[in-house]
C-alpha cells in the first residue's frame, strides 16, 4: 500500500511536534517535499514564525537507510536542491541557484558598508531622488 503525501506529513509532523528554537507547534503548511521517489521522500520543515529549517528523510517500506543519510547530507551541506516531480523527471526550482562562495563574499562586503537604510539605498539603485 502506498502512503500519500498526508500521511507522510502527519508522521513527521507528529514526531518532530515543536520548533526547537520557538517552540510553536509545527503545522502540514510547514512542510515541503523536495523529492519523493518509492522508498524515499526528501522534506524540509521550516517554522512559518522563525523560519528554522530541518531536513527530514522518510524511509519507506525497504527503503535503505544509508541513501537516506547520505541525501540528508546532501541537503545540509548546501547542495543544490532538485525537485522531483515524478520518478523520472527532476526540474530544478526557479530562483533556487546555488549559493557561491563569490556572493557570501559579495554580501559581507555589502553588509560591511551598508548604514541600513534599504529606502535610500532602493531609491539611489533605481535612480529616483524621492
Amino acid at each position: 500500500m502506498e502512503a500519500s503525501e498526508g500521511q507522510i506529513k502527519r508522521i513527521v509532523l507528529k514526531r518532530m511536534g515543536r520548533c526547537r528554537v520557538c517552540h510553536r507547534s509545527y503545522t502540514g503548511d510547514d512542510v515541503s517535499v523536495v523529492s519523493r521517489k518509492p522508498d524515499l521522500w526528501m522534506m524540509v520543515v521550516e517554522c512559518l514564525d522563525c523560519h528554522a529549517k530541518n531536513f527530514v528523510a522518510a524511509v519507506l517500506n525497504e527503503g535503505d537507510p544509508a541513501q537516506a543519510e547520505l541525501a540528508l547530507r546532501r541537503l545540509s551541506s548546501g547542495d543544490e536542491i532538485v525537485v522531483e516531480t515524478e520518478y523520472d523527471e527532476q526540474v530544478t526550482p526557479v530562483g533556487r541557484d546555488p549559493i557561491a562562495p563569490g556572493d557570501v563574499a559579495d554580501m559581507h562586503v555589502f553588509l560591511r558598508d551598508f548604514d541600513g537604510d534599504f529606502a535610500g539605498y532602493f531609491r539611489k539603485q533605481s535612480g529616483t531622488s524621492r
